[in-house]
């Protein structure tokens, strides 16, 4: 793999070439800053899927019920942390 460097202000005037050359060529470029590299370096890698599947999608959108007894434990909770707090417009 061949690496240049390449400065930040021409990175930016060079843009489009430099992403070019990256995809279509392999070139790896180093960014410099005033001609010291930094720690970014511009390379091709495989393609990484985005996002989630179609399946993941599909499963996701399908309606879950919760299993038994789950609902009543949050209201149980949710209740106690009630009584702990107080409740408005009683004295503790």
């Amino acid at each position: 793999m061949t690496i240049v460097d390449i400065g930040v202000r021409e990175l930016q005037r060079d843009t489009s070439r430099v992403i070019r050359d990256v995809e279509e060529t392999g070139t790896a470029y180093r960014i410099t800053i005033q001609g010291r590299p930094t720690s970014v370096l511009l390379e091709r890698s495989p393609a990484q899927p985005a996002g989630a599947s179609l399946s993941e999608l599909r499963e996701s959108a399908l309606y879950k019920p919760k299993a038994d007894g789950v609902v009543d434990a949050q209201l149980a909770e949710l209740e106690s942390s009630r009584d702990r707090a107080g409740r408005i417009g009683t004295d503790r």
